[in-house]
């Protein structure tokens, strides 16, 4: 008697052991939709950001047409242009800066590094400069104790950059007595 209690036992716990079975697999291939996520709207319209690593200080300078002074470690709000943080390379980690500008007048927009603290004989800094999702420019360049370097020129006409019109060629921006 004690053995039919035991073998029924035995086929309700191996059926029981299987339905879980069967359920935790089921569960496991469910996948829910994915509940609508917002996008984080840009602080701009247009961003420009270097990067680089160890212990060196670079500074980007942006200056926008329609901005009288270059926005850098030393004017952070430039009106059109406005620096997020100033890197200041302390550490031996990966550094950023970036740069936003809110509106995209016409005309000459410069965008330029500057060596501040240079602690190697140069740093490879990483340069990208987007509008929306538009690609202007992807570069990287070394960069020397106290050098100022022009990265990139371009002109603006109806908030696109105008065909031939991107260069590298020097604008003093830290430097300018503007």
């Amino acid at each position: 008697m004690w053995r039919l209690f035991n073998s029924m036992r035995d086929m309700y716990s191996n059926v029981t052991l299987i339905l879980t079975a069967i359920i935790v697999i089921v569960l496991t291939q469910v996948n829910p939709k994915a509940a609508s996520v917002e996008v984080a709207k840009p602080p701009g319209q247009m961003m420009v950001c270097a990067s680089w690593l160890g212990h060196s200080d670079i500074d980007l300078w942006f200056r926008p047409p329609g901005q009288e002074k270059a926005s850098g470690y030393s004017n952070k709000n430039g009106g059109i242009a406005d620096l997020l943080l100033d890197d200041l390379g302390t550490k031996d980690i990966p550094h950023v800066e970036c740069q936003f500008a809110s509106s995209l007048p016409d005309g000459l927009w410069v965008l330029n590094l500057h060596g501040y603290a240079v602690l190697e004989k140069s740093v490879s800094v990483h340069v990208v400069a987007r509008m929306g999702t538009t690609l202007i420019i992807e570069t990287d360049l070394d960069i020397r104790q106290a050098q100022e370097r022009t990265v990139v020129q371009f002109r603006l006409a109806g908030g696109r950059v105008v065909a031939g019109s991107l260069n590298e060629v020097y604008v003093p921006l830290r430097s300018a007595k503007k």
